[in-house]
């Protein structure tokens, strides 16, 4: 890793557990983890908002660098640490499908669904990033579908971003009971980095509620 220091700005049962996991599957290299506290404000604080405009988790620093985005956070963590192996290489031909996944999972995933979630009318399927909330879906499955990961048998960091939708959008039946997806969500659950994340921001929940 990059002599830099490098702190994840993060807050438990959001977005930021994704960046969460995919430390643990990094192997947890060196890096200060800073707890906000939505419910008191935190990230709305003007220190916070000189990070993030956004005024959202996650956020990673690396040295004078700020990554904001999940996806985009995972992309550079990935190419950070190489070691790791959880990004093909520029020139191996999986880069693209990797790319593909991550980049689709933001831009026609999430949109679809929070359409679907708030009962939104999608406009013309013509001017939409998504097209259709169907076609959207039966994408995401057909890229699941010949697994057990995105890449095939390689576990990578397109299925942290992928798989953290996939596991949330269940939850809140966002998406269909489809093989694709439970079975998806199944193997992932069985991985141990997932499992360390989720106790850390089960015992970090617990300590903001007080």
């Amino acid at each position: 890793m990059s002599a830099h220091s490098l702190t994840h700005y993060h807050a438990p049962n959001t977005r930021s557990s994704a960046i969460q996991w995919l430390f643990e599957e990094l192997g947890s290299p060196p890096h200060d983890c800073k707890v906000l506290n939505l419910a008191k404000g935190d990230h709305k604080t003007p220190w916070y908002m000189a990070i993030n405009p956004m005024g959202k988790v996650p956020a990673v620093v690396h040295g004078d660098t700020v990554i904001t985005e999940a996806a985009a956070i995972a992309l550079y963590l990935a190419d950070l640490f190489p070691e790791a192996g959880l990004a093909p290489k520029i020139g191996d031909p999986r880069r693209g499908t990797y790319l593909r996944w991550i980049v689709f999972n933001q831009a026609a995933v999430e949109p679809a669904v929070t359409d679907l979630a708030l009962k939104r009318e999608p406009g013309s399927p013509a001017m939409m990033s998504y097209g259709t909330y169907d076609a959207t879906i039966d994408a995401l499955a057909g890229a699941l579908a010949t697994g057990p990961y995105i890449l095939g048998e390689t576990f990578s960091a397109a299925d942290v971003i992928v798989g953290s939708g996939v596991r949330w959008m269940l939850m809140f039946k966002l998406l269909p009971e489809r093989h694709e997806f439970t079975s998806y969500a199944e193997r992932l659950a069985e991985r141990p980095a997932l499992q360390r994340a989720l106790d850390k921001d089960k015992a970090l929940a617990a300590t903001l509620a007080g």
